[in-house]
């Protein structure tokens, strides 16, 4: 069974680039740029190459690829009365699914290159920073796990608590379906600072939970963090966070066509869709 972890991919243009209309197609064409462009030289980490490979579009906006690594293993043999060392190469990979149009990116678990799935992420992070592509057009790609928000709003909508602090971080302008009235403003101040990520804090006797509610799905789909603090009618506080649950999608059958490949990106925007509670699909 293939299990793919969600991640959302932030690309972060020039600081001259302007914010027109175009913006959305802009950050797709910079995504589907940076993986098919390969980078100016290998990646290397601890004797291991990374490498893309057996790119397939899907539609208009979205890619199939392989990702995975080189190594030189050592294979202990006995021939003709001897025994000796042979020299030998691997190349492990993992499936990787990726829609331009939602920076959005499903990364197959594959323990042969990583225990953790966002270790492999962060690979394919720096992979994209150094593309051809990336480093020509000054452009910068920044790979984050997406948290399911259903357990954290869970407590933020329980009538026994009351939430008396809220706090949220947030990252330079990029996703182009944050919250309009509160986030893109704090993004907007960042930038102007020039700062890297910020953070902002909530505290009263009672917050409204349905605004926090949207605030949490908002901060969910960017792979940022929140942080709620919560009190019940007894006093008890509690704290709980956004992390720690990573958005899993398994699928049991083999990826040897569009066919799947188009049902599984659909499983995996319908997903995004659910954390994002939108009406109108994308």
């Amino acid at each position: 069974m293939l299990e793919f972890q969600l991640f959302r991919i932030k690309v972060y243009f020039p600081l001259q680039f302007s914010l027109f209309e175009g913006q959305q197609r802009s950050i797709s064409e910079a995504i589907k740029g940076a993986i098919s462009s390969k980078p100016q030289k290998e990646i290397w980490r601890r004797g291991q190459s990374w490498h893309i490979g057996n790119i397939l579009p899907i539609d208009e906006t979205s890619l199939y690829f392989r990702f995975g690594k080189k190594t030189k293993s050592i294979l202990e043999v006995y021939q003709n009365g001897a025994f000796k060392d042979e020299e030998f190469e691997t190349a492990p990979y993992t499936h990787v699914i990726v829609d331009s149009k939602l920076e959005l990116c499903g990364i197959a678990k594959k323990t042969k290159l990583s225990q953790k799935t966002s270790t492999i992420a962060k690979q394919l992070e720096r992979f994209l920073n150094a593309s051809e592509y990336a480093l020509y057009k000054k452009i910068q790609f920044n790979i984050v796990e997406i948290n399911d928000p259903e357990p954290l709003i869970g407590y933020i909508k329980n009538e026994k608590y009351n939430i008396i602090k809220f706090s949220m971080t947030f990252s330079k302008p990029n996703p182009w379906d944050v919250n309009e009235d509160f986030i893109k403003p704090l993004e907007r101040l960042l930038s102007a600072a020039q700062g890297e990520k910020g953070k902002t804090e909530l505290e009263g006797e009672n917050l409204n939970p349905n605004v926090l509610e949207e605030l949490t799905r908002s901060i969910a789909s960017t792979g940022n963090e929140v942080v709620v603090n919560l009190k019940d009618e007894l006093g008890v506080r509690v704290r709980r966070k956004l992390t720690g649950n990573p958005v899993i999608i398994r699928y049991r059958e083999d990826l040897v066509g569009k066919k799947q490949l188009k049902y599984l990106l659909k499983r995996m925007k319908d997903t995004y869709n659910k954390i994002r509670k939108k009406e109108n699909k994308c």
